[in-house]
């Protein structure tokens, strides 16, 4: 599908901003479709974008993204030559990191293992283990110089806890994490690393009100982390602080303007903000540069379904569903817009679809009870809905008491 196709389907004159997105940045069209590459994994076509802007206009990110590109290529050599200019011109530990990791594919450990201490020396870094089990390192795990730098000790109490409690989420002990995350900030209240990891433990135990407010205690020790942002967006997204979400994922967009997805999160947002004709424009954006994309066609039917555009989300829903049968999200996503546009039986076609493939999704079950009950059929609408109940769909407890208890 071709974005003049999403345009049609829109009825509307598509007005395709292409260096002017909708927060109005200024940005180079010709890095932005290098950075579309890199997301689809043509790497070299990606390096041959940037390499075409005139030297004078280079943003230092480029020539990161250039080494990136050469690196999945895997050209170490002009991959380490280009992390080397982006270090040199300003301190960058992701250039270094890669530049290690450049140097050790070419099994050069002596010049992998000098920019490694460069990285190491950073206040941003991985943890060791997330190091020592980097595959890009295999080939110099066993040589003098690895060995050499891991008998330093690289990682002061605080980081070692932060590594700890990585670990502990990913294990979902989160009250442990919890008590470790408490106790650090109590010692360093200026850390933003811990209160960060605190609203990331918050929210994945869904509590999102402190989770909310650790993420924004973070942002304003240290306002200059785009994920930081992001993760600010998200968690307030869930407790439906939707202009606060908006505002956080507009000063990561202008922290990290070419990371594309960050406009597709900012469509979603405005979105459920009913600000529909915004979230098309930054679809329309992100359109421009990944005409393609699953989850930009699924988030602008969303978007036609919430502005009262049933038809033209069919549409939507249907090109996804042509190019991929197996998601019931997509075949609920129709069915929801089919109840909108008072289409019954495609309703009960895609929400039976979704259940094949899942029996157990609450949402399904209840809204087929609502098309069977529209098609007079109360006797299956009720023993739709008591299964939703029992799956923890609460608004089909007063669809049960008006129409199902005599």
């Amino acid at each position: 599908m071709k974005i003049r196709v999403i345009c049609a389907v829109q009825s509307v004159i598509c007005i395709l901003l292409s260096v002017l997105p909708a927060n109005g940045q200024k940005l180079n069209e010709t890095y932005l479709r290098a950075k579309a590459d890199m997301i689809m994994g043509d790497y070299a076509e990606a390096g041959q974008k940037i390499l075409s802007i005139p030297a004078s206009e280079r943003i230092l990110s480029m020539y990161l993204t250039l080494g990136e590109s050469y690196y999945l290529s895997g050209k170490y050599d002009d991959a380490a030559r280009f992390f080397a200019l982006s270090d040199s011109m300003r301190t960058n530990p992701d250039a270094q990191l890669y530049a290690a990791r450049a140097f050790a594919m070419m099994s050069q450990p002596a010049q992998s293992i000098e920019w490694l201490q460069k990285y190491l020396a950073q206040r941003d870094k991985l943890s060791e283990a997330e190091l020592t089990l980097d595959p890009a390192f295999a080939k110099i795990e066993h040589s003098k110089e690895w060995k050499m730098l891991w008998s330093k000790e690289w990682y002061n109490a605080s980081e070692r806890k932060a590594a700890e409690v990585a670990v502990l989420m990913k294990r979902n002990k989160y009250t442990e994490a919890l008590g470790i995350i408490d106790v650090e900030i109590a010692n360093r209240t200026t850390s933003s690393r811990f209160y960060a990891q605190r609203a990331k433990v918050y929210e994945a135990m869904e509590q999102y009100e402190p989770a909310y407010e650790s993420a924004q205690t973070a942002i304003s020790i240290r306002n200059n982390n785009p994920e930081y942002f992001i993760d600010a967006a998200n968690i307030a997204v869930k407790v439906k602080k939707y202009d606060m979400a908006l505002d956080h994922i507009n000063r990561a967009i202008r922290l990290d303007p070419y990371q594309l997805d960050l406009y597709l999160q900012r469509a979603a947002i405005l979105r459920m903000n009913q600000q529909f004709d915004d979230a098309r424009n930054d679809l329309n954006f992100y359109f421009t540069y990944l005409p393609n994309d699953y989850k930009a066609i699924y988030q602008m039917g969303l978007a036609e379904t919430d502005a009262g555009n049933p038809l033209a989300a069919i549409e939507y829903f249907t090109m996804l569903i042509d190019k991929d049968k197996t998601s019931p999200e997509y075949f609920m996503a129709r069915a929801n817009a089919g109840i909108k546009a008072n289409n019954y039986t495609l309703a009960n076609h895609d929400l039976s679809q979704a259940l094949d493939l899942n029996p157990n999704i609450p949402e399904a079950l209840f809204k087929k009870g609502i098309v069977l009950q529209q098609e007079n059929n109360l006797e299956d609408a009720c023993y739709y809905w008591k299964k939703a109940l029992n799956l923890g769909n609460r608004e089909a407890a007063d669809y049960i008491y008006k129409y199902c208890i005599k």
